[in-house]
């Protein structure tokens, strides 16, 4: 059953806070708001979605799914450039996130002499507003030091305020 309730001289359906339901709001600068399950707390919708995700292929140089991406470059093994379609408002302001995934097909050295797959925001460029660099990496097992590698499948997502 869909519920319904606009405050402030609006429609209302007879339905009040203390209803068992998650109210959605919408303040004067037009910000989504959603009440805690307690209604103590409440969440910015606008800063909890992710604004940018992008799954690349770099064995067969694909982008298998994006969202607010422009254009993908593969600059060298393991290290990327993403240009965002809706620029973020800040270079700092963004929170990054990112996984790999090896099919068996990407050949056997990741899983039988390397660990630690990961994914970083890479320090070869400054931060920016309308681009991302990120490296995806593995840690060799004898020494810990990370190796720039190709994966088939590098999700990377962020969340943060779009201009």
């Amino acid at each position: 059953m869909a519920l319904t309730k606009v405050n402030r001289g609006g429609l209302n359906t007879g339905i009040s806070d203390s209803s068992d339901a998650t109210f959605l709001t919408v303040d004067s600068s037009e910000q989504a708001v959603i009440k805690s399950e307690g209604g103590a707390v409440t969440t910015s919708v606008q800063k909890g979605l992710a604004k940018f995700l992008v799954n690349y292929d770099a064995i067969n140089q694909t982008t298998d799914g994006s969202l607010n991406q422009a254009s993908l470059t593969d600059n060298a093994t393991g290290n990327f450039t993403s240009a965002f379609t809706n620029n973020f408002n800040s270079a700092a302001n963004k929170f990054f996130f990112g996984s790999v995934w090896n099919t068996a097909n990407d050949g056997g050295a990741v899983a039988t002499n390397l660990r630690l797959p990961g994914i970083t925001q890479t320090g070869d460029h400054a931060n920016s507003t309308s681009t991302l660099d990120f490296d995806s990496r593995v840690g060799a097992q004898s020494d810990g030091n990370a190796i720039a590698y190709d994966f088939s499948g590098t999700y990377v997502s962020l969340l943060g305020e779009l201009a």
